[in-house]
Protein backbone atom coordinates (compact mmCIF):
# COMPACT_ATOMS: atom_id res chain seq x y z
CA UNK A 1 0.00 0.00 0.00
CA UNK A 2 1.38 3.43 -1.04
CA UNK A 3 0.39 6.40 1.08
CA UNK A 4 0.74 9.99 -0.34
CA UNK A 5 -0.04 13.27 1.32
CA UNK A 6 0.67 15.95 -1.33
CA UNK A 7 -1.47 14.43 -4.10
CA UNK A 8 -4.68 12.62 -3.05
CA UNK A 9 -5.66 11.03 -6.37
CA UNK A 10 -8.74 9.37 -4.92
CA UNK A 11 -10.04 12.69 -3.60
CA UNK A 12 -9.32 14.43 -6.92
CA UNK A 13 -11.16 11.72 -8.85
CA UNK A 14 -14.12 11.79 -6.50
CA UNK A 15 -14.25 15.61 -6.63
CA UNK A 16 -14.32 15.49 -10.43
CA UNK A 17 -17.21 13.02 -10.42
CA UNK A 18 -19.00 15.11 -7.81
CA UNK A 19 -18.62 18.24 -9.95
CA UNK A 20 -19.95 16.46 -13.06
CA UNK A 21 -22.88 15.03 -11.13
CA UNK A 22 -23.67 18.49 -9.75
CA UNK A 23 -23.58 19.97 -13.28
CA UNK A 24 -25.93 17.34 -14.66
CA UNK A 25 -28.22 17.74 -11.66
CA UNK A 26 -28.37 21.50 -12.38
CA UNK A 27 -29.25 20.73 -16.03
CA UNK A 28 -32.08 18.45 -14.91
CA UNK A 29 -33.40 21.14 -12.58
CA UNK A 30 -33.23 23.73 -15.41
CA UNK A 31 -35.09 21.46 -17.86
CA UNK A 32 -37.74 20.59 -15.27
CA UNK A 33 -38.25 24.22 -14.24
CA UNK A 34 -38.26 25.68 -17.79
CA UNK A 35 -40.06 22.81 -19.52
CA UNK A 36 -37.52 22.89 -22.36
CA UNK A 37 -35.00 20.21 -23.18
CA UNK A 38 -32.97 22.78 -25.14
CA UNK A 39 -32.28 25.97 -23.17
CA UNK A 40 -29.06 27.00 -24.92
CA UNK A 41 -27.16 26.09 -28.04
CA UNK A 42 -24.82 23.74 -26.15
CA UNK A 43 -27.73 21.53 -25.13
CA UNK A 44 -28.37 20.43 -28.76
CA UNK A 45 -26.92 22.66 -31.50
CA UNK A 46 -28.68 20.91 -34.42
CA UNK A 47 -31.95 20.66 -32.50
CA UNK A 48 -31.76 24.35 -31.60
CA UNK A 49 -31.39 25.39 -35.27
CA UNK A 50 -34.31 23.21 -36.40
CA UNK A 51 -36.58 24.22 -33.53
CA UNK A 52 -35.91 27.95 -33.99
CA UNK A 53 -36.81 27.65 -37.68
CA UNK A 54 -40.02 25.88 -36.72
CA UNK A 55 -40.82 28.54 -34.11
CA UNK A 56 -40.47 31.20 -36.79
CA UNK A 57 -42.78 29.24 -39.08
CA UNK A 58 -45.33 28.75 -36.30
CA UNK A 59 -45.33 32.47 -35.48
CA UNK A 60 -45.76 33.24 -39.20
CA UNK A 61 -48.63 30.76 -39.48
CA UNK A 62 -50.43 32.28 -36.50
CA UNK A 63 -50.07 35.77 -37.98
CA UNK A 64 -51.26 34.52 -41.38
CA UNK A 65 -54.34 33.05 -39.67
CA UNK A 66 -54.99 36.42 -38.02
CA UNK A 67 -54.52 38.17 -41.40
CA UNK A 68 -56.97 35.79 -43.10
CA UNK A 69 -59.57 36.26 -40.37
CA UNK A 70 -59.23 40.03 -40.67
CA UNK A 71 -59.61 39.79 -44.45
CA UNK A 72 -62.72 37.62 -44.02
CA UNK A 73 -64.21 40.27 -41.74
CA UNK A 74 -63.53 42.96 -44.33
CA UNK A 75 -65.15 40.88 -47.07
CA UNK A 76 -68.21 40.35 -44.85
CA UNK A 77 -68.46 44.11 -44.35
CA UNK A 78 -68.38 44.70 -48.11
CA UNK A 79 -70.89 41.94 -48.82
CA UNK A 80 -73.28 43.30 -46.20
CA UNK A 81 -73.25 46.69 -47.93
CA UNK A 82 -73.77 45.01 -51.31
CA UNK A 83 -76.78 43.17 -49.91
CA UNK A 84 -78.39 46.45 -48.87
CA UNK A 85 -77.65 48.01 -52.26
CA UNK A 86 -79.20 44.97 -53.95
CA UNK A 87 -82.34 45.30 -51.83
CA UNK A 88 -82.61 48.94 -52.89
CA UNK A 89 -82.29 47.94 -56.54
CA UNK A 90 -85.13 45.45 -56.14
CA UNK A 91 -87.33 48.25 -54.80
CA UNK A 92 -86.34 50.51 -57.72
CA UNK A 93 -87.30 47.70 -60.10
CA UNK A 94 -90.72 47.48 -58.47
CA UNK A 95 -91.19 51.21 -58.98
CA UNK A 96 -90.15 50.96 -62.64
CA UNK A 97 -92.64 48.14 -63.19
CA UNK A 98 -95.37 50.24 -61.58
CA UNK A 99 -94.52 53.22 -63.78
CA UNK A 100 -94.52 50.99 -66.87
CA UNK A 101 -98.12 50.00 -66.16
CA UNK A 102 -99.30 52.80 -68.43
CA UNK A 103 -102.92 51.74 -68.55
CA UNK A 104 -103.42 52.15 -64.79
CA UNK A 105 -101.01 54.95 -63.88
CA UNK A 106 -101.13 58.65 -64.63
CA UNK A 107 -98.44 61.30 -64.81
CA UNK A 108 -98.68 62.10 -61.09
CA UNK A 109 -98.10 58.45 -60.15
CA UNK A 110 -95.11 58.25 -62.47
CA UNK A 111 -93.68 61.43 -60.95
CA UNK A 112 -94.07 59.94 -57.48
CA UNK A 113 -92.35 56.78 -58.65
CA UNK A 114 -89.46 58.86 -60.05
CA UNK A 115 -89.06 60.70 -56.74
CA UNK A 116 -88.69 57.39 -54.90
CA UNK A 117 -86.36 56.05 -57.61
CA UNK A 118 -84.12 59.13 -57.19
CA UNK A 119 -84.09 58.58 -53.43
CA UNK A 120 -83.09 54.95 -53.96
CA UNK A 121 -80.26 55.96 -56.27
CA UNK A 122 -79.03 58.44 -53.66
CA UNK A 123 -79.08 55.66 -51.07
CA UNK A 124 -76.97 53.42 -53.30
CA UNK A 125 -74.53 56.30 -53.92
CA UNK A 126 -74.29 56.83 -50.16
CA UNK A 127 -73.55 53.14 -49.61
CA UNK A 128 -70.81 53.37 -52.23
CA UNK A 129 -69.13 56.39 -50.66
CA UNK A 130 -69.56 55.60 -46.95
CA UNK A 131 -68.90 51.86 -46.67
CA UNK A 132 -65.52 51.58 -44.96
CA UNK A 133 -63.36 49.10 -43.10
CA UNK A 134 -61.53 51.25 -40.61
CA UNK A 135 -60.57 54.24 -42.73
CA UNK A 136 -60.36 52.32 -46.02
CA UNK A 137 -63.28 52.91 -48.44
CA UNK A 138 -64.51 49.65 -49.93
CA UNK A 139 -67.14 50.24 -52.61
CA UNK A 140 -66.25 53.57 -54.20
CA UNK A 141 -64.01 51.95 -56.82
CA UNK A 142 -60.73 52.74 -55.05
CA UNK A 143 -60.36 49.17 -53.78
CA UNK A 144 -60.95 47.38 -57.04
CA UNK A 145 -60.16 47.42 -60.71
CA UNK A 146 -61.70 50.31 -62.57
CA UNK A 147 -61.49 51.45 -66.13
CA UNK A 148 -62.71 54.08 -68.53
CA UNK A 149 -62.76 54.07 -72.32
CA UNK A 150 -62.35 57.05 -74.61
CA UNK A 151 -63.82 56.66 -78.08
CA UNK A 152 -67.20 56.54 -79.75
CA UNK A 153 -68.79 53.15 -79.15
CA UNK A 154 -65.84 51.88 -77.07
CA UNK A 155 -66.71 50.66 -73.57
CA UNK A 156 -64.58 49.28 -70.76
CA UNK A 157 -66.19 46.01 -69.61
CA UNK A 158 -64.01 44.34 -66.99
CA UNK A 159 -60.50 43.35 -65.94
CA UNK A 160 -58.88 40.45 -64.13
CA UNK A 161 -56.58 40.49 -61.12
CA UNK A 162 -53.65 40.15 -63.55
CA UNK A 163 -54.48 43.22 -65.61
CA UNK A 164 -51.90 45.91 -65.00
CA UNK A 165 -52.64 49.59 -64.54
CA UNK A 166 -52.31 51.45 -67.81
CA UNK A 167 -51.03 54.76 -66.52
CA UNK A 168 -51.92 58.10 -68.06
CA UNK A 169 -51.29 56.99 -71.64
CA UNK A 170 -53.79 54.12 -71.51
CA UNK A 171 -53.99 51.15 -73.85
CA UNK A 172 -54.86 51.89 -77.50
CA UNK A 173 -57.61 49.69 -78.93
CA UNK A 174 -57.15 48.87 -82.61
CA UNK A 175 -59.85 47.01 -84.54
CA UNK A 176 -58.56 44.80 -87.36
CA UNK A 177 -61.92 43.14 -88.10
CA UNK A 178 -65.26 44.74 -87.39
CA UNK A 179 -67.94 42.45 -85.93
CA UNK A 180 -71.00 41.65 -87.99
CA UNK A 181 -74.39 40.10 -87.33
CA UNK A 182 -75.93 37.00 -88.78
CA UNK A 183 -78.16 38.21 -91.58
CA UNK A 184 -80.41 37.05 -94.38
CA UNK A 185 -81.20 39.34 -97.29
CA UNK A 186 -83.90 38.73 -99.81
CA UNK A 187 -83.15 38.94 -103.50
CA UNK A 188 -86.73 39.61 -104.67
CA UNK A 189 -88.45 42.86 -103.80
CA UNK A 190 -91.89 42.91 -102.23
CA UNK A 191 -94.48 44.04 -104.72
CA UNK A 192 -98.22 44.50 -104.70
CA UNK A 193 -98.41 41.35 -106.81
CA UNK A 194 -96.24 38.82 -104.97
CA UNK A 195 -97.20 39.96 -101.47
CA UNK A 196 -100.73 38.57 -101.95
CA UNK A 197 -99.42 34.99 -101.84
CA UNK A 198 -96.66 35.57 -99.31
CA UNK A 199 -96.07 33.65 -96.08
CA UNK A 200 -92.91 34.33 -94.09
CA UNK A 201 -91.63 32.23 -91.16
CA UNK A 202 -88.76 33.12 -88.82
CA UNK A 203 -87.07 30.86 -86.25
CA UNK A 204 -84.64 32.15 -83.60
CA UNK A 205 -83.59 30.93 -80.15
CA UNK A 206 -86.40 28.39 -79.87
CA UNK A 207 -89.01 30.99 -80.83
CA UNK A 208 -90.85 31.35 -84.10
CA UNK A 209 -93.30 33.56 -85.95
CA UNK A 210 -95.31 33.06 -89.11
CA UNK A 211 -97.08 35.87 -90.95
CA UNK A 212 -99.53 35.15 -93.76
CA UNK A 213 -100.45 37.95 -96.14
CA UNK A 214 -104.05 39.00 -96.65
CA UNK A 215 -105.69 40.32 -99.80
CA UNK A 216 -105.59 43.86 -98.41
CA UNK A 217 -101.84 43.75 -97.66
CA UNK A 218 -99.38 46.01 -99.39
CA UNK A 219 -95.61 45.59 -99.09
CA UNK A 220 -95.55 48.22 -96.35
CA UNK A 221 -98.43 46.76 -94.33
CA UNK A 222 -97.08 43.21 -94.59
CA UNK A 223 -93.69 44.40 -93.41
CA UNK A 224 -95.31 46.24 -90.51
CA UNK A 225 -97.20 43.13 -89.39
CA UNK A 226 -94.05 41.00 -89.71
CA UNK A 227 -92.01 43.42 -87.66
CA UNK A 228 -94.69 43.72 -84.97
CA UNK A 229 -95.04 39.94 -84.74
CA UNK A 230 -91.26 39.56 -84.31
CA UNK A 231 -91.24 42.08 -81.46
CA UNK A 232 -94.29 40.59 -79.75
CA UNK A 233 -92.84 37.07 -79.79
CA UNK A 234 -89.43 38.18 -78.55
CA UNK A 235 -87.24 37.06 -81.44
CA UNK A 236 -83.81 38.70 -81.21
CA UNK A 237 -83.80 39.86 -84.82
CA UNK A 238 -84.42 43.11 -86.63
CA UNK A 239 -86.53 43.16 -89.78
CA UNK A 240 -85.79 45.96 -92.25
CA UNK A 241 -87.52 46.90 -95.49
CA UNK A 242 -84.76 48.28 -97.67
CA UNK A 243 -85.28 51.19 -100.09
CA UNK A 244 -85.20 48.76 -103.04
CA UNK A 245 -88.14 46.84 -101.55
CA UNK A 246 -86.18 43.77 -100.39
CA UNK A 247 -86.36 42.36 -96.88
CA UNK A 248 -83.34 42.23 -94.60
CA UNK A 249 -83.43 40.19 -91.40
CA UNK A 250 -80.51 40.68 -89.05
CA UNK A 251 -79.73 39.23 -85.62
CA UNK A 252 -79.55 41.81 -82.86
CA UNK A 253 -76.38 40.30 -81.38
CA UNK A 254 -73.03 40.57 -83.09
CA UNK A 255 -70.71 37.61 -83.55
CA UNK A 256 -70.38 34.17 -85.06
CA UNK A 257 -72.55 32.29 -82.55
CA UNK A 258 -76.03 33.90 -82.84
CA UNK A 259 -78.05 32.67 -85.81
CA UNK A 260 -81.59 32.18 -87.11
CA UNK A 261 -83.51 30.58 -89.99
CA UNK A 262 -86.23 31.83 -92.29
CA UNK A 263 -88.48 30.66 -95.09
CA UNK A 264 -90.86 32.33 -97.53
CA UNK A 265 -93.54 31.05 -99.83
CA UNK A 266 -92.32 33.35 -102.61
CA UNK A 267 -88.83 32.38 -103.82
CA UNK A 268 -86.25 35.09 -103.24
CA UNK A 269 -88.18 37.08 -100.64
CA UNK A 270 -86.09 35.38 -97.93
CA UNK A 271 -85.51 31.76 -98.85
CA UNK A 272 -84.01 30.77 -102.18
CA UNK A 273 -86.70 28.11 -102.73
CA UNK A 274 -90.40 28.21 -102.12
CA UNK A 275 -91.03 27.12 -98.52
CA UNK A 276 -87.40 26.05 -98.08
CA UNK A 277 -85.79 26.78 -94.71
CA UNK A 278 -82.65 28.85 -95.13
CA UNK A 279 -80.05 29.62 -92.45
CA UNK A 280 -78.70 33.11 -92.03
CA UNK A 281 -75.22 34.01 -93.15
CA UNK A 282 -73.04 33.75 -90.03
CA UNK A 283 -71.76 36.91 -88.43
CA UNK A 284 -68.14 37.63 -87.58
CA UNK A 285 -66.48 38.18 -84.22
CA UNK A 286 -64.51 41.32 -83.60
CA UNK A 287 -60.73 41.08 -83.94
CA UNK A 288 -58.04 43.52 -82.81
CA UNK A 289 -55.38 44.41 -80.27
CA UNK A 290 -55.33 46.17 -76.90
CA UNK A 291 -52.16 48.00 -76.02
CA UNK A 292 -50.44 46.25 -78.90
CA UNK A 293 -51.08 42.83 -77.34
CA UNK A 294 -53.09 39.96 -78.74
CA UNK A 295 -56.74 39.41 -77.93
CA UNK A 296 -59.54 36.98 -78.59
CA UNK A 297 -62.81 38.27 -79.96
CA UNK A 298 -66.36 37.20 -79.19
CA UNK A 299 -69.18 39.22 -80.64
CA UNK A 300 -68.41 42.85 -79.90
CA UNK A 301 -65.94 42.13 -77.09
CA UNK A 302 -62.16 41.90 -77.13
CA UNK A 303 -60.41 40.05 -74.29
CA UNK A 304 -56.69 40.17 -73.53
CA UNK A 305 -55.10 36.73 -73.79
CA UNK A 306 -53.71 34.79 -70.87
CA UNK A 307 -49.99 35.46 -70.70
CA UNK A 308 -50.15 39.05 -71.94
CA UNK A 309 -47.75 41.27 -70.02
CA UNK A 310 -50.24 44.08 -69.40
CA UNK A 311 -53.73 43.31 -70.70
CA UNK A 312 -54.41 39.75 -69.53
CA UNK A 313 -58.14 39.48 -68.79
CA UNK A 314 -58.94 43.04 -69.92
CA UNK A 315 -62.29 43.13 -71.76
CA UNK A 316 -63.57 45.98 -73.90
CA UNK A 317 -66.63 46.27 -76.09
CA UNK A 318 -66.77 48.15 -79.37
CA UNK A 319 -70.10 48.80 -81.05
CA UNK A 320 -69.19 51.73 -83.24
CA UNK A 321 -71.24 54.89 -83.49
CA UNK A 322 -74.99 55.20 -83.87
CA UNK A 323 -76.01 56.85 -87.10
CA UNK A 324 -79.33 57.53 -88.73
CA UNK A 325 -79.97 55.75 -92.01
CA UNK A 326 -82.94 55.85 -94.34
CA UNK A 327 -85.67 53.33 -93.61
CA UNK A 328 -87.60 52.12 -96.64
CA UNK A 329 -90.53 51.03 -94.52
CA UNK A 330 -92.05 54.50 -94.62
CA UNK A 331 -91.62 57.61 -96.71
CA UNK A 332 -88.99 59.81 -95.14
CA UNK A 333 -88.52 57.32 -92.26
CA UNK A 334 -85.17 56.84 -90.56
CA UNK A 335 -83.70 54.28 -88.20
CA UNK A 336 -80.63 54.08 -86.00
CA UNK A 337 -77.86 51.75 -87.06
CA UNK A 338 -74.42 50.95 -85.68
CA UNK A 339 -71.50 51.68 -87.97
CA UNK A 340 -68.45 49.64 -86.98
CA UNK A 341 -65.27 50.04 -88.97
CA UNK A 342 -61.71 48.76 -88.64
CA UNK A 343 -59.09 51.13 -87.27
CA UNK A 344 -58.28 52.78 -83.96
CA UNK A 345 -61.39 52.67 -81.79
CA UNK A 346 -59.98 54.69 -78.90
CA UNK A 347 -58.05 54.27 -75.66
CA UNK A 348 -58.91 52.38 -72.49
CA UNK A 349 -57.50 53.41 -69.11
CA UNK A 350 -57.20 50.81 -66.33
CA UNK A 351 -56.41 51.35 -62.64
CA UNK A 352 -55.75 48.09 -60.77
CA UNK A 353 -56.17 48.83 -57.06
CA UNK A 354 -57.26 45.34 -56.06
CA UNK A 355 -56.70 44.58 -52.37
CA UNK A 356 -53.83 42.20 -51.62
CA UNK A 357 -53.81 40.03 -48.49
CA UNK A 358 -50.80 38.25 -46.97
CA UNK A 359 -52.43 34.94 -46.08
CA UNK A 360 -49.35 32.74 -45.86
CA UNK A 361 -46.28 32.61 -43.58
CA UNK A 362 -43.79 33.18 -46.41
CA UNK A 363 -43.02 35.88 -48.96
CA UNK A 364 -45.26 35.91 -52.02
CA UNK A 365 -48.10 33.95 -50.42
CA UNK A 366 -50.74 36.57 -51.18
CA UNK A 367 -54.18 36.70 -52.75
CA UNK A 368 -55.99 39.65 -54.25
CA UNK A 369 -59.64 40.60 -54.53
CA UNK A 370 -61.22 43.47 -56.40
CA UNK A 371 -64.20 45.15 -54.77
CA UNK A 372 -66.83 46.57 -57.14
CA UNK A 373 -67.70 50.21 -57.58
CA UNK A 374 -71.32 50.48 -56.46
CA UNK A 375 -71.94 54.09 -57.41
CA UNK A 376 -74.95 54.25 -59.79
CA UNK A 377 -72.81 55.87 -62.49
CA UNK A 378 -70.62 52.75 -62.61
CA UNK A 379 -73.48 50.21 -62.76
CA UNK A 380 -75.20 48.88 -65.91
CA UNK A 381 -72.98 50.76 -68.33
CA UNK A 382 -73.19 48.07 -71.03
CA UNK A 383 -76.92 48.19 -71.74
CA UNK A 384 -78.09 49.81 -74.96
CA UNK A 385 -81.52 51.43 -74.57
CA UNK A 386 -83.64 53.54 -76.87
CA UNK A 387 -84.07 56.10 -74.09
CA UNK A 388 -80.33 56.72 -74.12
CA UNK A 389 -79.68 55.69 -70.51
CA UNK A 390 -75.94 55.09 -70.25
CA UNK A 391 -75.91 53.81 -66.66
CA UNK A 392 -78.08 53.33 -63.59
CA UNK A 393 -77.66 56.95 -62.51
CA UNK A 394 -79.47 58.23 -65.60
CA UNK A 395 -82.65 56.13 -65.40
CA UNK A 396 -86.00 57.86 -65.36
CA UNK A 397 -89.49 56.38 -65.05
CA UNK A 398 -91.37 59.51 -66.10
CA UNK A 399 -92.92 57.71 -69.08
CA UNK A 400 -93.89 54.12 -69.78
CA UNK A 401 -91.18 53.78 -72.42
CA UNK A 402 -88.50 55.14 -70.11
CA UNK A 403 -89.74 52.82 -67.37
CA UNK A 404 -89.36 49.84 -69.71
CA UNK A 405 -85.76 50.83 -70.45
CA UNK A 406 -85.16 51.50 -66.74
CA UNK A 407 -86.15 47.90 -66.00
CA UNK A 408 -83.43 46.69 -68.37
CA UNK A 409 -80.87 48.92 -66.69
CA UNK A 410 -81.88 47.86 -63.17
CA UNK A 411 -81.81 44.18 -64.15
CA UNK A 412 -78.27 44.62 -65.45
CA UNK A 413 -77.25 46.40 -62.22
CA UNK A 414 -78.75 43.62 -60.11
CA UNK A 415 -76.85 41.05 -62.18
CA UNK A 416 -73.61 42.95 -61.63
CA UNK A 417 -74.11 43.23 -57.87
CA UNK A 418 -75.14 39.60 -57.42
CA UNK A 419 -72.14 38.51 -59.49
CA UNK A 420 -69.88 40.63 -57.29
CA UNK A 421 -71.45 39.13 -54.18
CA UNK A 422 -70.92 35.65 -55.58
CA UNK A 423 -67.28 36.41 -56.33
CA UNK A 424 -66.72 37.77 -52.83
CA UNK A 425 -68.43 34.73 -51.34
CA UNK A 426 -66.24 32.40 -53.38
CA UNK A 427 -63.16 34.37 -52.33
CA UNK A 428 -64.13 34.21 -48.66
CA UNK A 429 -64.86 30.49 -48.80
CA UNK A 430 -62.12 29.19 -51.09
CA UNK A 431 -59.28 31.63 -50.53
CA UNK A 432 -59.80 32.69 -46.92
CA UNK A 433 -61.77 30.15 -44.90
CA UNK A 434 -60.13 27.17 -46.58
CA UNK A 435 -56.75 28.82 -46.07
CA UNK A 436 -57.49 29.41 -42.37
CA UNK A 437 -58.35 25.74 -41.88
CA UNK A 438 -55.20 24.63 -43.70
CA UNK A 439 -52.99 27.02 -41.73
CA UNK A 440 -54.41 25.83 -38.41
CA UNK A 441 -53.69 22.20 -39.24
CA UNK A 442 -50.19 23.08 -40.43
CA UNK A 443 -49.48 25.15 -37.31
CA UNK A 444 -50.71 22.31 -35.09
CA UNK A 445 -48.44 19.78 -36.82
CA UNK A 446 -45.43 22.11 -36.66
CA UNK A 447 -46.01 22.76 -32.96
CA UNK A 448 -46.10 19.02 -32.36
CA UNK A 449 -42.83 18.58 -34.27
CA UNK A 450 -41.19 21.51 -32.47
CA UNK A 451 -42.35 20.15 -29.11
CA UNK A 452 -40.76 16.80 -29.85
CA UNK A 453 -37.42 18.46 -30.48
CA UNK A 454 -37.40 21.16 -27.80
CA UNK A 455 -39.73 20.31 -24.92
CA UNK A 456 -38.72 18.33 -21.84
CA UNK A 457 -39.84 14.74 -21.42
CA UNK A 458 -40.80 15.26 -17.77
CA UNK A 459 -41.02 11.57 -16.83
CA UNK A 460 -37.58 10.84 -18.27
CA UNK A 461 -36.05 13.97 -16.73
CA UNK A 462 -37.46 13.23 -13.26
CA UNK A 463 -35.88 9.79 -13.39
CA UNK A 464 -32.56 11.38 -14.39
CA UNK A 465 -32.90 13.96 -11.63
CA UNK A 466 -33.55 11.30 -9.00
CA UNK A 467 -30.57 9.26 -10.15
CA UNK A 468 -28.25 12.27 -10.09
CA UNK A 469 -29.54 13.38 -6.69
CA UNK A 470 -28.59 9.98 -5.25
CA UNK A 471 -25.22 10.07 -6.99
CA UNK A 472 -24.57 13.56 -5.61
CA UNK A 473 -25.17 12.38 -2.06
CA UNK A 474 -23.01 9.31 -2.61
CA UNK A 475 -20.17 11.32 -4.19
CA UNK A 476 -20.27 13.76 -1.29
CA UNK A 477 -19.90 10.93 1.24
CA UNK A 478 -17.14 9.26 -0.76
CA UNK A 479 -15.23 12.53 -1.06
CA UNK A 480 -15.26 12.83 2.71
CA UNK A 481 -13.84 9.32 2.95
CA UNK A 482 -11.19 10.05 0.31
CA UNK A 483 -10.07 13.16 2.20
CA UNK A 484 -9.88 11.14 5.43
CA UNK A 485 -7.56 8.41 4.01
CA UNK A 486 -4.24 10.41 4.15
CA UNK A 487 -4.72 10.93 7.87
CA UNK A 488 -3.70 7.29 8.43
CA UNK A 489 -0.08 8.44 7.85
CA UNK A 490 -0.12 9.83 11.40
CA UNK A 491 -0.27 6.29 12.69
CA UNK A 492 3.07 5.52 11.00
CA UNK A 493 4.72 8.54 12.64
CA UNK A 494 3.57 7.73 16.14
Amino acid sequence: MVLRINTNIAAVNTARNLSETDRKLAESLERLSSGFRINRGADDPAGLVISEQMRGQIAGLNQAIANSEQAATMVQTAEGALTEANNTLIRIRELALHAANEGATDVKAQEADQIEVAAGLESIARIASQTRFGTRPLLDGSSGISGEAQGDGLTYVSSSQRTRSSGISGYPVVITQAPTQASLRGSAALTDKNVKNLTVSLFEGGKSVQVVATREDSPGSFFGRLKASVEQNGLAVDVVLRPDGTLLVRHKTYGSKPTFQASSSVPGVLGAEEGGLQSATSGKDIQGTIGGERTTGEGEQLRGLVGNDNTEGLVVSYVGTRQQVADGSSEGGVRWERQIQAGTAGIVHVANNALAFQIGPNSGQRVTVALPAVSPRFLARRVDTESGFRNLEEINVGTAKKAQDAIKIVDAAIDELTLARGQLGAFAKSSLQSNINTLRVTAENLMAAESTIRDTDVAKEVAEYTKRRIMLEADSALLAQANHTPSTVINLIR
